[in-house]
């Protein structure tokens, strides 16, 4: 409920106009939801409900629901930082236990949130960053890297790599993997070598 009481919060704020269903429509919840967490903002004092002509309620955000919604940002933030930082703790410790079996340089798959952490948690390794890959050819630089295309980058691996080389790198995808895997296909010099890993479900793993 402290998502959606948020959400409404910082709805209702912005654009006090908003009606029940434009409201739910906005929040992506049902229009007995949004009517349920209206009614119990207005029973807590973050919001009051005035009557205009017609049917029409005006909803609007009282001193006491800014003071709410700062409150549950800031518990927001600080979730996420604890995300951020015990995520990139147990990928440091993965990633060290890679370099110990052998891996040397590490290809980031992917540029979201979790390849971002991913980035930070190399340099924390003894694991060299040895590239980063995206779907999206339009993306050219992720975290002032240069970021390569699938293709771009199986082409110009199976033609430099020696097998040695192949054996000391892993491909860390943040993504799905399916176009990679086909694309690699294409290449049989390479597919045996290349260790890849998916990360979400290393990190469901190690959270166990």
């Amino acid at each position: 409920m402290p998502k959606h009481e948020l959400n409404t919060l910082l709805e209702i704020k912005q654009n006090p106009s908003l009606t029940q269903r434009s409201l739910a429509h906005r929040l992506n919840i049902s229009l007995g939801l949004t009517n349920a967490i209206l009614q119990n903002l207005i029973h807590r004092g973050w919001i009051k409900a005035k009557r205009m002509t017609g049917r029409k309620i005006l909803y609007l955000i009282t001193p006491q629901g800014i003071a709410r919604a700062t409150n549950l940002i800031y518990d927001r933030f600080r979730e996420t930082q604890n995300y951020y930082q015990y995520t990139k703790e147990l990928l440091t410790a993965y990633l060290t236990d890679l370099y110990h079996q052998g891996k040397k340089r590490a290809i980031i798959y992917g540029t979201n949130q979790l390849a971002e952490i991913t980035y930070l948690s190399l340099l924390n390794s003894p694991l060299k960053l040895h590239s980063i890959l995206s779907d999206d050819p339009s993306k050219k630089k992720f975290l002032g890297r240069q970021v390569f295309t699938i293709s771009d980058f199986t082409e110009k691996y199976s033609q430099q790599l020696s097998e040695k080389s192949q054996k000391e790198l892993v491909i860390i995808s943040t993504v799905s993997l399916d176009k990679l895997q086909q694309e690699i296909k294409r290449h049989k010099n390479i597919k045996d070598n290349l260790k890849i890993v998916n990360l979400e479900d290393i990190l469901k793993n190690l959270k166990i």
